[in-house]
């Protein structure tokens, strides 16, 4: 697989990168910067202008209103914005999205896409609870028939963007409790549907995350994605193309530590900066490829599950060891919090962040699981 950036991939990063200088990026930056998990009414009207400028589903077929470009391109889009610290529409646009458009009805399609692409509709993910966190197949919530619909009850945990988003993109069992895997069922539903109650969870980063309560919460037959009881098809589509990870700002945090160690002198003084920021970057570089091969692959028609997992493991544990061993190069006071710390405090917040990414989106234990399995051929 040649992992090497073709000329029409520069001229489309440089074309991105001449709109985003050109229009006013600081508002919903700052945004970001404070929670880069809630888009507010800054990012969303960032959304709204990515969307009408045509920014928004660059790799969506042509047929559902993207621009038909490859997977590459989505990345390199996904890269800048995140380097930039600014809101890309998450996973409304990089998988729910193309699973309404695999999955689907026509009716389901028209009703959705065109809003997701002009960053008008906004999905939180709606899967992990109480007792079915990293066994999604043994969750609870139920969604009994009734009539030509639905009536949903249950509660979930770690619905991030439940409190700003439109929609939620929901798990709920359909058949036995022992059907596991073959009894779930996904649902569309807008989030101010009477019964649900959304609840904040805050993270040691500073995050907001939110638990949200399902209280006999009647939905139509069309909320439905996909057929009934095979849910876990969206499911599986849905986090491996979740994986496919942007790493621009981990790469923006580097290079802050890289500024400041050249600013100090400590660069040219200490070897173990050097040696330390060296390493660092080449693993930086290890996690880019880990995307990009997940993005060729995609565009080649696989379904990048093994290699989706070992990018989520690097580059997770990678986050937590940028921040760790950053925070050792700046010494004591790199533990301070507030404008005054050195790089503002930033690094000492990325610490408290970066712990999450083990667990979110599949815990890193499950994932080398996957890894063995899928990638490896070992037994179960």
């Amino acid at each position: 697989m040649d992992l090497a950036l073709q000329p029409e991939h520069f001229r489309f990063h440089e074309e991105l990168v001449r709109y985003l200088n050109s229009i006013d990026c600081e508002a919903a930056h700052l945004e970001y910067e404070e929670d880069p998990y809630r888009i507010r009414d800054a990012g969303k009207a960032f959304l709204r202008r990515l969307g009408a400028d045509g920014w928004l589903g660059i790799d969506w077929p042509v047929e559902s209103g993207g621009r038909g470009e490859s997977s590459i391109y989505q990345w390199l889009f996904l890269e800048e914005l995140s380097y930039r610290g600014l809101p890309w529409g998450g996973l409304t646009t990089t998988s729910i999205g193309p699973v309404i458009a695999k999955m689907g009805t026509t009716q389901q399609q028209a009703e959705f896409l065109t809003p997701i692409l002009r960053g008008e509709l906004l999905i939180a993910v709606g899967y992990s609870e109480a007792d079915a966190g990293t066994d999604l197949a043994a969750l609870r919530t139920r969604a009994v028939p009734d009539g030509d619909g639905y009536v949903i009850s249950g509660a979930k945990l770690w619905t991030t963007t439940a409190d700003t988003c439109t929609h939620v993109w929901l798990a709920a069992r359909t058949g036995s409790v022992e059907s596991r895997h073959r009894g779930v069922s996904i649902f569309l539903l807008p989030i101010d549907t009477p019964g649900i109650t959304v609840r904040p969870i805050y993270t040691q980063g500073g995050e907001r995350t939110n638990a949200v309560f399902y209280d006999e919460v009647r939905v139509g037959g069309s909320a439905r994605i996909g057929q009934e009881n095979r849910g876990w098809d969206a499911i599986v589509m849905q986090l491996n193309l979740e994986r496919v990870f942007a790493h621009g700002d981990l790469r923006r945090e580097l290079d802050r530590i890289v500024a400041w160690a050249r600013e100090t002198g400590a660069l040219d003084s200490d070897e173990l900066v050097r040696m330390t920021l060296a390493r660092l970057a080449a693993e930086l570089e290890v996690a880019r490829l880990f995307s990009l091969r997940a993005a060729l692959m995609i565009d080649e028609g696989r379904i990048p599950e093994a290699e989706a997992s070992m990018g989520k493991v690097w580059f997770s544990e990678l986050k937590q060891r940028i921040a760790l061993e950053c925070l050792d190069l700046l010494g004591p006071t790199g533990q301070f919090r507030g404008e005054a710390a050195p790089l503002g405090g930033q690094l000492e917040r990325l610490y408290r962040a970066s712990t999450v990414l083990k667990f979110a989106g599949g815990t890193n234990e499950l994932q080398r699981d996957l890894i063995a399995a899928r990638g490896l051929g070992l037994p179960r």
